[in-house]
């Protein structure tokens, strides 16, 4: 985050007076596109959004005329990052079409044009955002009101305009910096053409342009012409096959344009450049600072450098003379400033590991005894490294497989892909809740296959420890080869790509970057990136491609794609040369656990009864479960709210992939309620199978599985596939399965071989664990019980400590109940619902499949005796206790039966309610929220404490209540008072 501090600049409407005081902790002057405060996104996520302060960004493009000679289409100087002076203008602006407003830049940029009948809209975004937030499309997420939304409206151009004050700095220049567009557009500031969309495009594509010349001293008025977003013609955002596309296809502005003004000299591209010592015991730091002078005249000038952290203060300084019209750039090293090079110094790391310490320098630019510029960032020391794994006798991956090295510590990736709002909207609490999710879940990762946010979602990855792996996207324009990119395109990407690097860079969350996704880039492609990235001093690993392909510098990428629906929970957990197709070296939809899954996972996901009410009325609600839909792939209804192009790849636009399995493994249902129970608990289990999969195999020597990133982790709207929670922050039956797997210590069952294993996901020893194992006939009786003492395991160490036998004569359906312990406490405990008939994938028709698997004829395990449980009796207390806005409810369950019943994945939600201890009913469902656990199971004699924090403000006055469900369990509600 970047501070005004000694140039005034009054804007009007206060746009400006969010910005004067921003937290230092999150404060960035290289800190990337659209740092915008939080106008909360309509639906029931979002509620509660508080403004954050403006974060400041990246870097101009090249280049331009001077002030005198003005001539559109070209932005200003050679200056890569925004400095302090930038002001995000976030607030006052207003839209119209231009079938409306006309086409006259000349009249509708002048400062005092009549503005009647526009739209005010809270801060730039895009048309959609627009709209909705002026009351348009009321409910447009339900049942299919977002196909009732007129696309013809967004064909012509649409008008963007803010009209402000500014007092312009006497000694200085005042700039206007563009942070992307998404479309084209024309730029036009009091009356003047200041820029051509034939340049101003692109995602990412940061633009100066010194608007000195045409600002003058009171009111004035910024006014963007701006054409439809085409992601198959521009270097744009899209959010591909991930939902229907957005009406107005995403066009407008998602990030903030800024308003900048320094004196004679002034500050670009301020970072910090670290040498860490391979055991980290210290850092050698590099401060580097581009002079701009603007002015015709050489100047003189001292920059001077202040880093904090804590106690330490690191000050040091450096005179130099910038010619007229020029960029100097000033270096900082070690060898003349001792000072930079640090004894100890404090270590960021990911969560699970260590302490997330950043680092805070300040810079500014000195003339003539007077602060001309000033920029401030944050960073955090750490070294990443990566490498491809050795080939071995048996190794699946021809070059390897990729594996990340943070502070010195091999990291298995366990993580989720990333899909901003549908149209672009950004609240930082609502990022706050969703991170908080990530951490809930025992996740490490986010994956941003383009489509990147607003830098204070980094900046709060980075407070978090929880690590960014973005990259470019694919399907779109960005992955044409680059012979179908013409010279202006090419151009844009190297100004995105710069942009994206000196934004980047110092976020310590930021690990590594994607140069290409399901395609990488060809030779002149990656020279483009590679030169940007090099340009901005970027430090951590590229990779080639998120499939297992090649680029001619970065080698392989030793990453691998798919399949995305439905896999049995074994098929994770096969291992042998059976889950390879040697006919395909990129290993696409061959998703076992091996290598480094960048997007993969068992398909639909089905919302809670809760959240399906939010957004789908009875009759849709009907289609998810109708019997049509078990018939095979492809059968059942068309279903909205997921991708609407029903193909062969995916086809998750009809549940037949999905319901076929649990209809054969499972069991039967008639109706909603008891499809309910099925499908939370067929997600649950496969769910927790692919993450612990993929760590089981961590430590394989042929195969590695070094990462797994699930598609997804999140939707751009209400949606029945791909997301480990809903839009409304409701958490399914794979929610909680994800969460088992990703326990700091945890015990877990191998599909493929009956072993049992441990992990340890700490960053600490564990000494003094006992592996206890019990399989459980579906009458109670105990048939066998194993139990072995764990040897010491070390941080982030997998071992096998148990092969148990499955006994003879067990029911055909059975449980194993596995618990990890040490004196005095129950470690992890971890609950399977087992067959003693197999599921058998047929691999020959599966591999290259993104539809899932294919299971041979009657290959399918039997669970059909869970149907024939008898109800269980459970005893439930709770109490809630609350300390400040936030409330911690406490819910112990027993299961109280006489007879050897088990309460089989039991469910604990938090529900407003009244004094009596009574449900509300209706939506009265408190989200968000964070359990400890959930969906247990539970034989007579044993009891479970589960915990869920929440805020206060989301009981809404209301008492709060525990609702109770399970799969042979009478719902029941319990008080739960403080």
């Amino acid at each position: 985050m970047t501070r005004l501090r000694s140039h005034p600049i009054i804007l009007a409407a206060c746009a400006l007076l969010a910005v004067a005081t921003p937290s230092a902790a999150a404060a960035r002057s290289t800190g990337g596109a659209g740092q915008e405060a939080g106008a909360p996104l309509t639906g029931p996520p979002l509620s509660g959004a508080s403004p954050s302060g403006p974060l400041l960004s990246g870097e101009p493009a090249s280049a331009t005329p001077s002030p005198a000679t003005p001539s559109p289409g070209t932005a200003s100087t050679t200056a890569p990052a925004a400095p302090s002076s930038a002001a995000d203008l976030n607030t006052g602006w207003k839209i119209q079409s231009s079938a409306v407003a006309g086409t006259s830049g000349a009249t509708i940029s002048r400062p005092g044009y009549a503005t009647t009948g526009w739209l005010p809209i809270s801060r730039p975004e895009t048309l959609m955002a627009g709209l909705l937030e002026n009351g348009r499309y009321p409910n447009v997420f339900y049942s299919d009101n977002l196909a009732k939304v007129p696309t013809g409206q967004f064909t012509p151009n649409w008008w963007y305009r803010e009209q402000l004050t500014v007092h312009p700095r006497r000694d200085g220049r005042t700039v206007l910096i563009m942070n992307g567009v998404l479309g084209t557009a024309d730029l036009w500031v009091n009356g003047t053409k200041v820029a051509d969309r034939a340049q101003l495009q692109g995602a990412y594509g940061r633009f100066e342009y010194d608007i000195t010349p045409y600002v003058r001293d009171g009111q004035n008025a910024i006014a963007l012409d701006i054409a439809k977003n085409a992601p198959k013609t521009y270097l744009t955002d899209s959010t591909l096959d991930w939902n229907p596309p957005a009406p107005d296809q995403n066009t407008g502005l998602r990030f903030a344009p800024q308003l900048a003004q320094a004196g004679p000299v002034a500050l670009r591209d301020v970072h910090v450049v670290q040498h860490n010592a391979a055991n980290l015991g210290s850092s050698d730091l590099t401060v580097k600072a581009g002079l701009r002078n603007d002015t015709d005249a050489a100047r003189k000038a001292r920059l001077d450098a202040v880093i904090t952290h804590g106690g330490t203060r690191i000050a040091v300084s450096a005179d130099t003379t910038v010619p007229a019209k020029s960029t100097r750039t000033v270096t900082l090293t070690p060898a003349d400033h001792r000072a930079l090079h640090l004894e100890h110094p404090a270590v960021w790391w990911p969560y699970q590991l260590g302490a997330q310490p950043l680092y805070h320098l300040t810079a500014s630019a000195n003339v003539g005894g007077r602060v001309s510029d000033r920029a401030d960032e944050d960073f955090g020391i750490r070294t990443v490294t990566s490498h491809l794994t050795p080939v071995k006798a048996g190794t699946h991956a021809s070059h390897g497989s990729r594996q990340f090295v943070i502070n010195g510590v091999p990291l298995a990736i366990r993580g989720g892909g990333w899909s901003p709002d549908m149209f672009m909207r950004y609240s930082p609490q609502n990022i706050r809740d969703q991170l908080s999710y990530v951490r809930n879940l025992g996740l490490n990762t986010l994956r941003f296959e383009g489509n990147l946010p607003p830098d204070d979602m980094f900046a709060q990855m980075d407070r978090l420890g929880i690590l960014a792996m973005p990259g470019w996207q694919c399907c779109d324009r960005w992955e044409d080869p680059s012979s179908k990119w013409p010279d202006a395109l090419k151009a844009n990407a190297g100004v995105q790509a710069a942009h994206v690097a000196r934004w980047l860079r110092d976020h310590p969350s930021v690990f590594t970057f994607y140069q290409g996704s399901d395609e990488a880039p060809d030779a002149a492609k990656e020279a483009i990136y590679l030169k940007a990235f090099a340009a901005a001093d970027w430090a951590t690993p590229q990779v080639a491609a998120a499939e297992y392909k090649s680029s001619p510098r970065l080698g392989y990428s030793g990453s691998k794609e798919g399949p995305y629906n439905y896999v049995p929970p074994g098929y994770w957990w096969a291992n042998g040369p059976e889950t390879v197709d040697p006919g395909d070296p990129t290993y696409t939809n061959q998703g076992s656990a091996w290598a480094y899954g960048t997007e993969t996972s068992a398909g639909n996901t089905v919302p809670t009864q809760d959240s399906l009410n939010r957004f789908l009325t009875p009759a849709d609600q009907k289609k998810i479960w109708d019997l049509s839909t078990t018939n095979g792939p492809g059968t059942g209804p068309d279903l909205f709210h997921v991708y609407q192009k029903y193909t062969s790849y995916t086809k998750t636009g009809r549940m037949g992939q999905y319901n076929t399995p649990l209809w054969n493994r499972y069991g039967h249902w008639s109706d909603m309620a008891s499809y309910q129970r099925i499908a939370q608990m067929g997600g649950y289990e496969v769910t927790r199978a692919q993450f612990e999969a993929y760590l089981g195999h961590s430590k394989d020597p042929a195969n590695p599985s070094t990462g797994v990133i699930y598609w997804m982790l999140n939707k751009a709207w209400p949606s029945l596939h791909w997301n480990l929670y809903n839009y409304d922050l409701d958490q399914p039956g794979v929610y909680f399965g994800a969460k088992k797997a990703g326990e700091p210590v945890h015990v877990m069952y191998d599909y493929a071989d009956g072993s049992i294993k441990v992990a340890n996901l700490t960053s600490t020893r564990q000494p003094g664990l006992t592996a206890t194992a019990r399989f459980i006939d579906l009458n109670g009786t105990v048939r066998a019980t194993a139990r072995q003492a764990v040897p010491t395991l070390a941080g982030q160490d997998v071992r096998t400590v148990l092969t148990p036998k499955v006994p003879a004569g067990i029911s055909r359906t059975y449980f194993l109940e596995l618990t990890l312990t040490r004196p005095g406490a129950t470690v992890s405990r971890n609950v399977y619902w087992l067959s003693t008939k197999a599921d058998q994938v047929d691999w020959s028709k599966t591999l290259g499949q993104g539809f899932g698997a294919v299971f041979k004829t009657g290959g399918y395990a039997d669970l059909t005796g869970l149907q024939s449980l008898p109800a269980a009796n459970i005893g439930v207390s709770a109490s809630t206790r609350r300390n400040g806005g936030e409330a911690t409810t406490t819910v112990t369950i027993r299961n109280v039966g006489s007879k050897p019943v088990p309460a089989v994945f039991t469910r604990a939600d938090v529900r407003r309610g009244t004094s009596g201890g009574r449900a509300l009913g209706g939506d009265d469902q408190v989200l968000p929220i964070e359990w400890s656990d959930n969906d247990v199971t539970l034989w007579p004699g044993q009891s479970q404490t589960l915990t869920a924090r929440y805020r206060v403000a989301d009981l809404r006055g209301a008492a709060p209540v525990v609702g109770l469900t399970g799969w042979n369990l009478a719902g029941l509600t319990v008080p739960a008072r403080g």
